[in-house]
C-alpha cells in the first residue's frame, strides 16, 4: 500500500526488529495474537485510492488524493481533473471515474456519517481504501468491489523549496509516513458502508469494511523453522543451515545499500537480489562487492524468514472472502502488541507479486501501472537545484529516472576561467544533487544533442524493454516541449509515450532569501537573467549558476548565493572542487549557512542574511576542534591553499 496511506509496514520495517531472534519473537507473538484474539484483517490485493470531501457548503464532492504535494492532489482530484491528474491511457482514469461517481452520488444520504467520522469539513482527513476489478496483481476477484480499511489523516508538510504546503497533523520527530491512522466509531463506517452499497451496486460494485480474520487450523512455526536453507557463498562453498539456525546469527540490514557487480545499486532487503541469492544462480561473491556479502545475505534470510513464517500465519486462517492464503495476506493493528504502526504479514505474496520492488524501501506500484521510466535529457552546462527539483518530482512518479547528458563540443559551456563544463563533470555535479533518490541513474550520451540522442534512447535499437511507460523530462518554461514534438516518430512501437502536456513540469523558483540577498548585491547588476529581459531571475539558470562560479574566486556573496543552486553548503565545497575552482579564501566568515542544505560550522561562506544587514558587526564564534576539521576538509579538496 502506497500513496496517501504510506506504505504499510512489513515486519522487518519495525524498528525494534533489529536481528533475526527479533523477527522469529514478532511471529510468535503475532501467532498467539491471530489464535487468541482473531483480530487481523485481509490485506486485499488491489489498488490503494485515498477519497476526501472537498468544496465549499452547499457544493461538496469526493477527491482522489494521492499523498504528493502537487497542487492537484493538495486541492483533491475532483472527477472533473481526472484527465489533468492521469495521462491518456492510464487504468486510473476510469476507475477513478467510476468511484466518484457512485461517492457523489451517495454523498447526500451519507452526510451525518462523513460529519461523525469528521470527514465532511476537514480535507487533512481522508478514507483509506483498496480498489478492485477483477485480477489484480495475482489475484483474481469475482466481482468488483471498494474496500475501505479505515480513516486516515495527512501530517502537515511544506515543500522545501517552492513553499507549497499540504495542511495536516504536527508530525512526530523522524517519520516519514504522509499520514496516519485515526480512530473512529465503527458503527458510524458500518452505516457509511451500508448505505454506499445501495449505489454502488447500481455501478455493479460493492462496498466492504475491514474484512476479519478467524482461526482455521493450529499455526505451528516449527516446520518453517526447522527447513534447510542452502545459499551458494563461491564456486566451491555452500553453507546449508536450517531457517532457525540462519535467524539466530543474523542482523536485519534494514537501511543497507548493496553494490552489486553490475556497478548497480539495491537494497539488502530487495526480491530480486533475495531471488538471485535463494535460487543460487549465481554465487554471492560474483553477484555483490565483497563488502555488501554480509548484508546481501542477512537481507536474504530475513526476507526467506519473513516469507516462510508468513505462509505458516496464513494457512492457519480463514475469512468470510475465504481463506487468507487466496489473499495479499493479513494487516495486524494493535498498539499494545506491534507498536503504533499497522503491519502486514503477506507471506508467498512476496515472490507472487513480481510488479515491482519488494518492502517499504521502495516504491510499491499501483496494478494498473506500467514499468515506468522517465527520460530526463539536457547538456547541464551545470546541473543545478532546478534540474534537481525536477528530477526528484519524476522520482515519485517513475519507477526509475535516468538523466541523459549529451556532450556538445562547438557549444561548450565554459565558466570564466575559460574551463570547458564537461558532461563527466555534469555527471559528478548531478550525483551529489540526487544522492538522496535511489531510482535515479546517470547515463552519458555520446550524441552532442540532447532531442538526438533522446530519439536514440526510445528507439528501436534503444534499451527500453517492450510495455515501457516512458515520460519525457520537459519543462513549461522557454520551447522545451515544442523541441521534442517530434519524439513519436522515433519511438518504437511496444512503449508508450506519455503526452508532452501532461509530462511537463512548472519551473522552480529560487527561495526567497536567495531573492532578498542578490537584491541587496552589487553582483545582482551583471547577473545574465537581470540583463535579460526575457528571463526572470526567480528561476533557476545555469547562465546565472556559471556567472556566480566565476565570481566565487573573488566575492564571498557569490559563494552564498551558489548555495541555492545546489542545495547547501556542502554541495558548494564539492562542486567547486569538480570544477577545478579554487577561491582563495581562507577566512572564516560565518558559522551557519542563509539559505537550505544544513550548515557547516565554520565554513568560510553562509553569512546570515541578518548579519549582512549589520555590516557584519556581530561576532561568529565556532567550536575551535570543529573548525579545524571542516577546514582540512575542505583543503583536502583542493578548494583552500
Amino acid at each position: 500500500m502506497g500513496g496517501a496511506a504510506g506504505h504499510m509496514a512489513h515486519p522487518y520495517d519495525l524498528q525494534d526488529v533489529e536481528t533475526g531472534t527479533d523477527l522469529l519473537n514478532f511471529f510468535e507473538r503475532a501467532k498467539s495474537y491471530v489464535e487468541k484474539k482473531g483480530a487481523a484483517s485481509v490485506k486485499i490485493d488491489g489498488v490503494n485510492v485515498s477519497f476526501k470531501v472537498v468544496g465549499e457548503p452547499g457544493n461538496k464532492e469526493f477527491a482522489v488524493d494521492r499523498g504528493s504535494l502537487k497542487w492537484i492532489d493538495i486541492e483533491g482530484i475532483t472527477i472533473d481533473k481526472i484527465n489533468m491528474r492521469f495521462p491518456e491511457g492510464h487504468g486510473m482514469r476510469r476507475a477513478i471515474g467510476t468511484l466518484l461517481a457512485i461517492l457523489n452520488k451517495a454523498l447526500p444520504k451519507i452526510e451525518s456519517e462523513l460529519e461523525a467520522l469528521g470527514l465532511y469539513n476537514d480535507p487533512t482527513k481522508f478514507l483509506n481504501t483498496e480498489y478492485v476489478e477483477g485480477k489484480t496483481n495475482v489475484t483474481k476477484y469475482d466481482k468488483n468491489f471498494l474496500a475501505i480499511h479505515g480513516l486516515n489523516q495527512f501530517y502537515h508538510k511544506i515543500h522545501s523549496r517552492t513553499g507549497r504546503e499540504r495542511p495536516g497533523l504536527d508530525r512526530p520527530e523522524g517519520l516519514k509516513s504522509p499520514s496516519v491512522e485515526v480512530p473512529y466509531d465503527s458503527r458510524i463506517m458500518e452505516s457509511l458502508i451500508k448505505k454506499l452499497n445501495s449505489v454502488a451496486e447500481e455501478y455493479g460494485f460493492e462496498v466492504y469494511g475491514s474484512v476479519p480474520t478467524e482461526k482455521l487450523v493450529d499455526i505451528a512455526l516449527d516446520k518453517a523453522l526447522k527447513e534447510p536453507v542452502s545459499f551458494l557463498i563461491s564456486a566451491d562453498r555452500e553453507i546449508t543451515k536450517t531457517l532457525g539456525e540462519w535467524l539466530q546469527e543474523v542482523t536485519n540490514p534494514r537501511y543497507a545499500v548493496v553494490k552489486r557487480k553490475d556497478g548497480k545499486k539495491t537494497h539488502a532487503l530487495h526480491k530480486q537480489l533475495y531471488l538471485d541469492l535463494l535460487n543460487k544462480t549465481v554465487p554471492i561473491v560474483d553477484l555483490v562487492e565483497e563488502e555488501n556479502a554480509e548484508d546481501a545475505l542477512s537481507g536474504a534470510i530475513i526476507m526467506h524468514a519473513t516469507r516462510l513464517l508468513g505462509n505458516e500465519i496464513l494457512r492457519g486462517l480463514t475469512s468470510p472472502m475465504g481463506d487468507v492464503m487466496n489473499h495479499e495476506g493479513i494487516v495486524l493493528r494493535d498498539e499494545n502488541v506491534f507498536g503504533s504502526q499497522p503491519v502486514k504479514i503477506t507471506g508467498e505474496f512476496i515472490v507472487g507479486n513480481l510488479t515491482g520492488g519488494f518492502g517499504g524501501l521502495e516504491e510499491e506500484m499501483d496494478e494498473d501501472l506500467k514499468n515506468v521510466i522517465a527520460l530526463v535529457p539536457g547538456a547541464f552546462k551545470p546541473p543545478h537545484q532546478g534540474h534537481a527539483e525536477m528530477v526528484e518530482q519524476y522520482a515519485v512518479e517513475a519507477d526509475k529516472v535516468i538523466v541523459l547528458i549529451s556532450k556538445p563540443v562547438k557549444s561548450a559551456r565554459k565558466l570564466a576561467n575559460g574551463r570547458a563544463i564537461t558532461a563527466e563533470d555534469s555527471a559528478s555535479i548531478w550525483k551529489i544533487l540526487t544522492k538522496h533518490l535511489p531510482n535515479v541513474d546517470i547515463e552519458i550520451s555520446g550524441h552532442a544533442s540532447p532531442v538526438t540522442a533522446t530519439y536514440e534512447f526510445v528507439s528501436e535499437e534503444g534499451p527500453l524493454e517492450p510495455g515501457t511507460e516512458v515520460i519525457l523530462g520537459v519543462c513549461t518554461k522557454g520551447k522545451d516541449i515544442e523541441r521534442f514534438r517530434g519524439i513519436e516518430k522515433y519511438a518504437k512501437s511496444d512503449i508508450e509515450l506519455r503526452s508532452l502536456s501532461n509530462c511537463a513540469v512548472s519551473p522552480v523558483e529560487h527561495s526567497s532569501e536567495y531573492m532578498e540577498l542578490l537584491n541587496m548585491s552589487p553582483l545582482k547588476n551583471d547577473m545574465p537573467s537581470v540583463l535579460d529581459s526575457a528571463k526572470d531571475p526567480s528561476n533557476f539558470h545555469a547562465s546565472d549558476m556559471r556567472y556566480l562560479l566565476g565570481k566565487a574566486t573573488e566575492d564571498e556573496e557569490a559563494l552564498e548565493l551558489l548555495e541555492d543552486f545546489v542545495g547547501g553548503p556542502r554541495n558548494v565545497v564539492q562542486i567547486l572542487s569538480i570544477l577545478g575552482i579554487d577561491t582563495g579564501l581562507n577566512e572564516p566568515l560565518g558559522e551557519t549557512s542563509s539559505m537550505g542544505g544544513g550548515a557547516i560550522e565554520g565554513a568560510p561562506f553562509g553569512l546570515s542574511i541578518q548579519d549582512r544587514k549589520r555590516k557584519r558587526k556581530k561576532s561568529i564564534y565556532y567550536e575551535p576542534e570543529l573548525y579545524k576539521e571542516v577546514l582540512e576538509l575542505i583543503m583536502s579538496r583542493g578548494i583552500l591553499k
